[in-house]
């Protein structure tokens, strides 16, 4: 399956990137892939591929990530990230879409479905954090720190061991033994290069996402979602210890733990249900 690139220009001037493939079928929607941080539509490409083979896909750099512009708001909310994919659907010309959402892209998909419920026909929230309050202050305050590139290269070492250090610890910056990831081996060097070159794309912006993320009122906008919603989490994804969390604040929604490699399978059941 083939996985095109595009750029399209905002009525401001910047660009958004995006990845797409699959073809448009009569009565189908189709369906928008949101990644999750520090990455961007580059660590989809798989999931894309699988998913086209049923639907139209497309997957959108977001502000500030891969190869999209950031935002022009020096400390972005969520609703900023929201209004800017609105913004996108528009160029596109799409009113109304499936949407499922990864980490940082499942809590905009929150927001979008709140703000704009007539834009989206069916939710799917992969790997949503619902973190306690004491938690989510530390990662707002520790976990993505802002970074500049130095003179030294400082920042080349930063990346790499940031990167790997997720694939360790979570939080990443909580390394004792309760908060180490007993999940098997840590990807090999070529999967962790790829994530550390798209952070170092993003490096000035790329903590920005995330400080709008875990300043998201997750636990109290979650019961407000009137959508279809399948809640979902990999095995193996850290964020699978909150499914139970986020199922009990929307007790309508389908809640599963998955393989990875079930991941398009389950996605398109709900889509088709």
């Amino acid at each position: 399956m083939w996985i095109d690139r595009h750029f399209l220009r905002l009525l401001d001037g910047r660009l958004v990137h995006y990845r797409a493939a699959g073809t448009s079928r009569p009565g189908e929607l189709p369906l928008l892939l949101a990644h999750a941080g520090p990455g961007s539509s580059a660590g989809l490409a798989p999931l894309i591929g699988e998913l086209a083979a049923q639907r139209r896909v497309i997957a959108p750099d977001m502000p500030g990530n891969g190869d999209s512009d950031p935002l022009p708001q020096s400390q972005p909310e969520l609703s900023d990230y929201v209004d800017q994919l609105v913004q996108t659907l528009d160029r596109l010309g799409l009113d109304q879409v499936d949407y499922c959402g990864q980490h940082s892209g499942a809590h905009i998909g929150v927001e979008l479905a709140l703000r704009h419920p007539n834009r989206v026909r069916r939710l799917v929230l992969d790997g949503l954090g619902v973190f306690p309050p004491a938690l989510q202050q530390q990662m707002l305050e520790r976990y993505a720190p802002p970074m500049q590139p130095d003179e030294h290269g400082g920042h080349l070492a930063w990346a790499w061991q940031f990167v790997g250090e997720m694939f360790v610890h979570f939080p990443h910056f909580l390394r004792d033994p309760a908060h180490r990831l007993m999940l098997g081996p840590v990807p090999p060097a070529a999967a962790r290069h790829a994530l550390v070159v798209e952070l170092l794309k993003a490096l000035p912006t790329y903590h920005l996402a995330y400080r709008a993320v875990f300043s998201h009122a997750t636990a109290e906008r979650l019961p407000r979602l009137r959508l279809p919603t399948l809640l979902m989490a990999a095995e193996g994804d850290p964020m699978r210890d909150y499914l139970d969390a986020a199922a009990a604040l929307l007790p309508a929604s389908r809640a599963v733990l998955v393989p990875r490699e079930a991941r398009a399978a389950e996605v398109m059941a709900f889509l088709t249900a």
